[in-house]
């Protein structure tokens, strides 16, 4: 399925507790030119999940060379590199080198076929995974104008639109390697 709108308005109201963080946030998110729905949830569901450490969004499709979404540092050191689909080994040893903090979104086939394959030879590699019903579930919240509250507890993010409410496991950082 196609992503109906060209341009995402994304209304955001978040509250964390535990870290004392309420925002409220308009951004306008575009979905690449033949995105589909699920691929563009995974790409939402990251930004969401990091959505704290103030992640930026890549413009266009990367193929994996570049992340889908990343965080970085006043010197322009990626901190964190997020893809949503499986790397090729290539651009895995990439963005590993690259970043400190590398996460996979991926669904459940592809992170069973490659996590014990790219676990061996990357520390900072951790996955994400979602099962097709969660992305299912969250595709019928999308719409050309989403309000979103999110509300994070401990190691979960809940997310209501006022008439859903879908609860996101929240990927943990790893910790600090030197």
């Amino acid at each position: 399925m196609q992503v109906v709108s060209k341009v995402i308005r994304l209304d955001l109201s978040y509250a964390s507790e535990f870290n004392h963080v309420y925002q409220k946030r308009t951004c306008y998110i575009a979905p690449y030119k033949t995105e589909l729905a699920e691929h563009f949830a995974r790409r939402l569901l990251a930004y969401l999940s990091f959505f704290e450490s103030s992640p930026q969004l890549a413009k266009t499709e990367s193929s994996g060379k570049t992340p889908d979404l990343y965080v970085s540092d006043a010197a322009d050191h990626i901190k964190l590199w997020c893809n949503v689909d499986l790397l090729s080994e290539k651009h895995m040893q990439r963005a590993s080198h690259q970043a400190d903090q590398v996460v996979l979104f991926l669904d459940e086939a592809d992170q069973r076929r490659i996590k014990n394959q790219y676990k061996q030879h990357f520390r900072n590699v951790q996955f994400h995974t979602l099962s097709h019903q969660q992305l299912l579930d969250f595709c019928s919240m999308l719409k050309g104008h989403m309000q979103l509250d999110l509300w994070r507890e401990d190691d979960r993010l809940l997310i209501t639109d006022g008439e859903q409410t879908f609860e996101l496991a929240l990927a943990q950082p790893l910790a600090t390697q030197h």
